[in-house]
């Protein structure tokens, strides 16, 4: 492993390691402490409410970092644009939200939609100031502020279930507690970096532009968002609760191993910005990414194939064991989830944004149709199977358009 990589992203990596463990930890304190519905139920406004954020967000965030990174001294307009047009979609986010709980989840508690779509919301705000700041190169203000909010969330967190015995809104209101105190924190480095956000001069002509050059991107990120979500509404629609809580477990333990390369990924997008399209530098990158990822996500595949049954019964214990069958199949999507990560970054830092799009819609494509298909069959077998196989698909149409470039700029 090149030690030099972990060295320039140290904070990125205590992020990443900050942010996983949190909700990791949260997510698990539910699981073993409630019933086995109610965190399915969970899991699933969570999926819900995170699917309609993404759509609303127009994939401006990772536009933000990547303009901040090539024209820092427009970043006051680049983030004020950005926070306004959020505001903007607010009523929009709730009302779509709320409508279709109504009218696919009718016995889902509304208030418990609400907590969770507010809290949602206002991670996304602190996504965009985090974007902000990575576009700046800015990471360490990042941790500190994450660090922060999550320490007093957790604290209080584990309070409430084990002193307190706290229903779940209860527990969910302090998640949104969290939220409200990291972007306070966050807002404190932006002024810092001698950012400002004010509507004041925002240019309306300004706004167009960046809506017209975000829509690929943005498009691209709904969909390779929704294709690692959707399986969790269509399981719920098609099976119950309990089949969402077991599969959710599984692919928990997936997301919790990706701690081990993801803090390469929030530096990748602006180091790749900066190559200015460099052929070879660009080889390079991918070449050099790609074996450190590669080397981390074999080994870690054999661990978790291996030890499936002792890591489901020790962190979710007996009750998931129905979680046993579906995290082995999932341990072969590692590798895949890792390297399209990795090829997405570099054709958005490319500016690629329309052939991201392209392969992250036929696999989302996929995903839904095989899904429908093999869900009533097979149950949540067939979800982790059909991961799988959306993985590998991203990761070679990702490939194909980079080889494309590659090849392109040769002549």
């Amino acid at each position: 492993m090149n030690f030099k990589v972990i060295r320039e992203s140290k904070f990125v990596i205590l992020f990443n390691l900050t942010e996983r463990i949190f909700f990791f930890l949260v997510f698990l304190l539910i699981a073993r402490n409630y019933p086995v519905d109610v965190y399915g139920e969970m899991v699933t406004v969570f999926s819900v409410a995170n699917i309609f954020i993404i759509i609303f967000d127009l994939g401006l965030p990772l536009l933000l970092q990547k303009e901040t990174a090539l024209l820092k001294e427009r970043s006051s307009e680049y983030l004020s644009s950005v926070i306004l047009i959020n505001l903007i979609f607010l009523p929009l986010f709730f009302a779509v939200t709320i409508v279709f709980f109504i009218l696919f989840f009718p016995y889902v508690s509304l208030v418990t939609v609400t907590i969770i779509a507010l809290m949602v919301y206002f991670f996304s705000i602190g996504n965009i100031l985090n974007k902000s700041l990575s576009g700046l190169g800015d990471f360490k203000s990042q941790f500190s502020s994450l660090l922060a909010a999550r320490s007093i969330s957790l604290i209080l967190f584990i309070a409430a279930v084990f002193v307190l015995n706290s229903g779940l809104n209860v527990l969910l209101l302090i998640l949104f507690s969290g939220a409200v105190i990291q972007i306070y924190a966050l807002y404190r480095k932006i002024r810092r970096n001698n950012l400002s956000i004010s509507f004041k001069n925002v240019n309306r002509n300004f706004i167009g532009s960046m809506l017209r050059l975000s829509l690929p991107l943005g498009l691209a990120v709904i969909f390779n968002f929704l294709y690692d979500k959707i399986d969790i509404v269509i399981i719920s629609k098609l099976t119950d609760f309990d089949q969402t809580a077991f599969y959710n477990a599984s692919y928990g333990i997936l997301k919790a191993s990706t701690i081990a390369y993801s803090f390469l990924f929030a530096a990748g997008l602006t180091r790749v910005s900066g190559l200015n399209k460099n052929k070879r530098a660009v080889s390079l990158f991918l070449k050099k990414y790609s074996i450190i990822i590669f080397s981390i996500c074999i080994f870690l595949t054999v661990i978790i194939f291996f030890g499936a049954d002792l890591i489901i019964r020790v962190f979710y214990t007996d009750k998931f064991e129905k979680a046993v069958p579906v995290l082995k199949i999932l341990s072969f999507a590692l590798t895949g989830l890792a390297l399209n990560n990795l090829t997405g970054v570099i054709l958005n830092g490319l500016g690629l944004f329309r052939m991201n799009m392209n392969v992250t819609l036929l696999g989302l494509i996929i995903n839904v149709i095989l899904n429908i298909i093999f869900i009533p069959a097979y149950g949540i077998a067939a979800a982790a199977a059909v991961t799988v196989i959306t993985e590998y698909f991203i990761l070679c149409g990702d490939y194909f358009y980079i080889s494309k470039f590659l090849k392109k700029s040769d002549s």
